[in-house]
């Protein structure tokens, strides 16, 4: 466990662009999350309940007192009855059992507590996925208002030319559909980013602090492309998967459980001291110490004994099994998931970022010349929509690297999304 730790904590951390000044928020907005989640609250109590059951584990057994009563005269006639006893008893060596059911109930502590702990990574990597995909589809309307802002200017100054009889009225016409065009995008994101928003606030209710630190999160965020981590190797994200840790535990609690139900197969044995009084030769009655002393005969019920030890072992053997089938799973999942990862990142770094710069600052003067009746309008407009699908493009493919990392941090905690997968966005290139 000590080799993955380093490991488990690099995957914790956010992607680098976000431990900016936000990153406190961030991390505010995620312990309020921890406090007022449902989710979360449920797999609290269960660590609680798991604990208080490892606390009342392995009680000692409590005494037991017997009376028994023979030859009662006319059947009603206690006082006179030929012998009265009291007996108190109690089991002895009883320490394996009880040894057997606090390893078992530590075992469940353990297991509620990787739960809970697991949770926690899938919440983090669904906030961040979120936030970031709030944040890419804000970056991309930013840019479809530019690039509307640049039309709009373009427009007036093909009206003034129409109006000198110098342009077409198609060419008003186009630029027109283009702008249509540009504006429809922008809704479309707007709603995207609208959607990633909601996502974030169905974790915080109305009123609350997570409310409200999420408010001063978005209000903060950036819109800065995250730097994105090389994946780590498939056998290194496998020894730290959360649900093999989960599985691992669940083979040690069935062995747990075995162990304690072979200790309660073993002879147990009683004994207790007691008061006896029983009628003497003389017709009086004498009173006297009595000794008793048991002994169970697991033995006598063979059958019962090895179906209960067969039981105990195929629960070992399933707990082993399930093991056994996650890992091919998982391997195949994180393959898949880091592929993925792989593929958006190696998209993401094509769009070399100084050559975007340069085509920024052409915008004006491309502008220009097509007030000067220097550069087409066709021509503007290929341009301008060129440059905006290429950063579109480069952020739309820094969402995907970093929902794709989100759903590798998911898959490798083993934990359910508390939000469900974000639904994939297409149509808005």
């Amino acid at each position: 466990m000590a080799s993955t730790l380093p490991l488990l904590v690099a995957l914790a951390l956010p992607l680098r662009a976000q431990q900016a000044p936000g990153d406190s928020l961030l991390s505010a907005f995620l312990t309020a999350v921890r406090e007022e989640s449902p989710l979360l609250a449920a797999a609290r109590a269960e660590v609680a309940a798991a604990e208080g059951a490892r606390r009342a584990a392995g009680p000692s057994p409590a005494p037991t007192l017997s009376a028994a009563v023979e030859e009662v005269p006319d059947g009603v006639d206690l006082p006179h009855a030929g012998m009265l006893r009291l007996d108190l008893q109690r089991p002895f060596f009883t320490g394996g059992v009880r040894g057997a059911d606090r390893a078992a109930a530590g075992v469940r502590v353990e297991l509620a507590t990787a739960r809970l702990a697991l949770l926690e990574r899938g919440l983090r990597a669904s906030v961040e996925r979120d936030l970031l995909r709030w944040r890419g589809w804000r970056a991309i309307a930013a840019r479809l208002a530019a690039e509307d802002t640049l039309l709009l200017d373009a427009e007036a100054a093909l009206r003034a030319r129409f109006t000198a009889g110098e342009a077409r009225y198609v060419d008003v016409l186009r630029i027109r559909t283009e702008r249509l065009r540009v504006q429809t995008d922008r809704a479309a994101a707007l709603r995207s980013a609208q959607a990633g928003r909601r996502r974030l606030e169905a974790l915080s209710p109305d009123a609350g602090p997570a409310r409200a630190t999420l408010d001063a999160l978005l209000a903060g965020a950036g819109t800065d492309a995250p730097d994105l981590p090389p994946a780590p190797s498939v056998d290194s994200l496998i020894a730290s998967a959360g649900q093999l840790q989960l599985l691992d535990l669940a083979v040690r609690a069935a062995r747990a459980d075995s162990a304690y139900t072979a200790a309660t197969r073993r002879p147990q044995v009683m004994g207790g001291v007691g008061l006896q009084r029983f009628g003497d030769e003389a017709g009086g009655f004498q009173v006297g110490p009595a000794l008793t002393a048991s002994v169970s005969l697991p033995f006598a019920v063979r059958g019962s004994t090895r179906a209960q030890a067969a039981a105990s072992g195929l629960a070992i053997r399933v707990a082993e099994a399930r093991r056994a089938a996650e890992v091919v799973r998982l391997r195949t999942a994180l393959l898949l998931a880091r592929d993925r990862y792989d593929a958006a990142r190696t998209q993401a770094e094509v769009y070399d970022a100084a050559l975007l710069t340069g085509a920024r600052e052409e915008r004006e003067a491309a502008l220009a010349s097509f007030r000067a009746g220097e550069l087409p309008l066709i021509e503007l407009l290929d341009f301008e929509r060129a440059l905006a699908q290429a950063e579109t493009s480069r952020r739309r493919a820094a969402m995907d690297a970093t929902a794709a990392w989100a759903d590798l941090l998911t898959t490798l905690a083993g934990a359910p999304d508390l939000l469900g997968a974000a639904d994939p966005e297409t149509a808005h290139d």
